[in-house]
């Protein structure tokens, strides 16, 4: 076997935004994508917010690839099992880097929500271990949770924050027994979320997340746009 070297060099980082961060910005959103996805597409899950109090931002993973051997529509993810510790601290630096260039949390004022979805639910809390931004929600969508990191050196930061798990009655991929083992874990970890499930596979459902934000944050939150294309759509 050949000798193996590591050198850092820079790397080009993705993102895209729904609505202008601006001083009538009530909610900066912070959207972690899945295994296999981009984030132009995954961000549209979030545009029926109101772009005049909601700012959405969406990174991409840095490993694109194909999804189906050679060809098809590239797509992305977070880091695999191949040197992940160093994909770790890519993502890390990544995300740090864009926090501070856009400066999303600078306002104290404007509430902090980060979501992840599957794979982007272990990189949000890598990402939040590692850094500790202030979080006013965190939700975490039908992904799992990482075993590896000592969340009991920030078990007081996660305790702190206002935790939600949602996860579909469909799921491929989260059975009964492996919700309760990932509840075990969260426990372990300080993390007290609530949990919500609703009718559907593993993705992300308009129709709950809408429920979500009108509970806890306000109903003023549809963008007009996507109110007028309802109302054409009836």
């Amino acid at each position: 076997m050949g000798a193996h070297y590591k050198i850092r060099t820079e790397k080009t980082g993705h993102y895209f935004t729904h609505g202008i961060l601006t001083a009538d910005t009530r909610f900066v959103w912070v959207c972690l994508h899945g295994y296999g996805q981009l984030a132009k597409y995954f961000i549209h899950q979030f545009e029926f917010l109101n772009p005049a109090t909601h700012f959405v931002i969406v990174p991409e993973g840095l490993n694109r690839f194909y999804f189906e051997g050679v060809s098809g529509r590239p797509v992305s993810n977070w880091m695999t099992r191949e040197d992940r510790l160093d994909e770790i601290a890519d993502f890390i630096l990544f995300l740090e880097s864009l926090r501070h260039k856009i400066g999303w949390d600078r306002n104290p004022s404007v509430k902090m929500i980060y979501l992840g979805f599957s794979q982007g639910v272990t990189t949000l809390l890598r990402w939040l271990h590692d850094a500790g931004p202030r979080v006013d929600h965190m939700l975490l969508w039908a992904g799992g949770f990482p075993d590896d990191i000592p969340f009991h050196r920030q078990r007081a930061y996660f305790e702190a924050i206002p935790a939600h798990y949602f996860v579909g009655d469909k799921d491929n991929y989260i059975t009964p027994e492996i919700l309760e083992e990932r509840k075990a874990i969260v426990e372990e970890i300080g993390i007290h979320f609530k949990l919500h499930q609703f009718s559907g596979t593993h993705k992300i459902d308009e129709k709950t997340l809408r429920t979500w934000i009108t509970q806890h944050l306000d109903q003023d939150f549809i963008s007009p746009v996507a109110t007028k294309e309802g109302l054409m759509a009836n």
